[in-house]
């Protein structure tokens, strides 16, 4: 049997690591993981290579999963002759300075995130992407075009699973993430408040689930305006997600208007068009690599509250578009992003020879 491991302080609950562990192994692959908690790396080091040998024991390839930036010149060290793959999913500098803005640009922090993405760029024999929007910028922190690979990020079976809508007097709206910056949530909040205007629209009550950086200014904001119609039910269990998707007619994405949001396909977007939900997101290169606006989904200009109020009161006042929407969505699902699949691309990217 072909053998993977995987490498690093990771975290093996996250959904992209779920799937991809999935996909490998409906494609015939046993993970094996040198896998440890621990934060600090003078302590996380010498614990995963003391756990490597017998982990990667009969393995070809060596993999880093996402955010692991840190472990990938151990694994590098460590692997040998095996393959040693690296998915990193996010830049940090791009992700920290540019998205969060925990460092100035140009600071000793700044510096020190870019010095760290190129390093762990540069080094393995191949590093994955989710959109080739976001592997052109991987390339300019110092990934090599040749050894850049895309991997969807997709969405798991129980999404798939997720059954019909029935019909309720309410249209039911649902945002379902980490209010990260990235997210849009303020302009999200701009928008509903602007539907909240409107009295020609049916029945409609929006969901914003979940917890995390802007989750408290977003809620305060929707004090503040007096927002009715929104609600804020705090963190999700992930085995819950599904559940929360099958209560909702339309599912949002992300709408932040900076370069990382119009580079990445959120996880939420790829769950929503699994569980065959019409799916509204903010517009952006990575997006229509996969997926065409107007067709599969529907995607407005980000950072544009009045386009995403226009585009969302659409949805909720016409139920036969969010069902051709829902319907085009989740076939093209299908197509490119069950763990099935996702599972088959990274297959054939491992099975590859220099």
């Amino acid at each position: 049997m072909r053998r993977v491991c995987f490498f690093g302080a990771y975290d093996p609950a996250y959904p992209r690591n779920r799937i991809l562990r999935q996909g490998l192994t409906l494609e015939g692959y046993e993970v094996g993981e040198a896998r440890v908690r621990e934060t600090r790396a003078f302590r996380r080091w010498p614990a995963l290579a003391a756990r490597f040998s017998a982990a990667a024991r009969g393995a070809s390839v060596v993999l880093v999963p996402e955010f692991r930036h840190k472990d990938v010149p151990l694994a590098r060290a460590l692997c040998g002759r095996r393959v040693l793959v690296f998915d990193p999913l996010v830049s940090r500098v791009d992700t920290l300075v540019e998205d969060w803005r925990l460092h100035a640009p140009g600071s000793a922090q700044a510096r020190w995130n870019a010095w760290i993405d190129r390093i762990a760029l540069s080094l393995p024999d191949r590093v994955l992407c989710d959109t080739w929007a976001h592997g052109r910028l991987f390339e300019t922190l110092g990934a090599r075009r040749d050894r850049l690979r895309r991997v969807l990020v997709g969405a798991e079976d129980a999404f798939f699973a997720v059954p019909p809508r029935d019909i309720e007097s309410e249209v039911r709206v649902l945002y379902l993430g980490g209010f990260l910056p990235l997210h849009g949530v303020g302009v999200l909040i701009d928008a509903l408040a602007r539907l909240e205007q409107r009295r020609d629209l049916p029945p409609w009550r929006a969901t914003l689930a979940g917890r995390g950086i802007e989750w408290e200014r977003s809620r305060q904001s929707a004090r503040e305006r007096g927002l009715a119609r929104v609600e804020f039910p705090g963190p999700v269990d992930y085995a819950e997600a599904p559940r929360w998707m099958a209560a909702s007619d339309v599912v949002l994405g992300a709408f932040g208007a900076g370069e990382k949001a119009g580079r990445v396909i959120p996880h939420k977007v790829y769950q929503g068009l699994a569980a065959g939900r019409a799916v509204l997101t903010g517009a952006g290169e990575g997006l229509n690599e996969v997926f065409e606006p107007g067709v599969h989904l529907e995607a407005v200009t980000r950072g544009d509250a009045a386009a995403l109020a226009g585009a969302l009161g659409e949805l909720i006042a016409d139920r036969d578009r969010r069902e051709l929407r829902a319907r085009a969505g989740r076939e093209r699902a299908l197509e490119v992003a069950s763990p099935r699949r996702i599972g088959a691309e990274l297959a054939a990217i491992l099975a590859e020879r220099e």
